[in-house]
């Protein structure tokens, strides 16, 4: 089974998917995906910022199933503003598939969050 990751940032959580997920095409942004071609798409930000904006409008744009995956900011002011941006994906999306979590967070911790996401979902396909 095929899927795609779109990431907006997070390069070191995308390679390293890339490395244990031999089916996932990794991209970094929307440009060049052609969605029909996956079973699903992991989006992927940290939010706080620009890069969590162009998730948002991913999200806005995207007809497909997708997992979202998203980082805090570790600024305050950061902060202030993932709070606003996770509040506007869950009005977009409210059947939210996917985690919002805090960027305080270890590499591995997050990346167990990620591998929990996508096994779920694998094995889901796998039946």
């Amino acid at each position: 089974m095929k899927f795609a990751v779109v990431t907006f940032g997070l390069e070191d959580i995308a390679e390293k998917i890339s490395e244990l997920y031999p089916e996932a095409d990794v991209f970094h942004g929307l440009d060049e995906i052609e969605v029909e071609y996956y079973e699903f798409v992991f989006l992927m930000s940290e939010l706080g910022g620009a890069k969590g904006d162009q998730l948002i409008s991913a999200i806005e744009s995207l007809e497909c199933e997708m997992i979202i995956f998203c980082i805090t900011s570790t600024t305050l002011e950061g902060l202030i503003i993932s709070r606003h941006q996770v509040q506007k994906i869950l009005d977009l999306k409210p059947q939210f598939r996917g985690a919002i979590i805090s960027g305080f967070l270890s590499f591995e911790d997050k990346m167990e969050v990620v591998k929990i996401l996508l096994d779920e979902r694998i094995s889901e396909a796998d039946g």
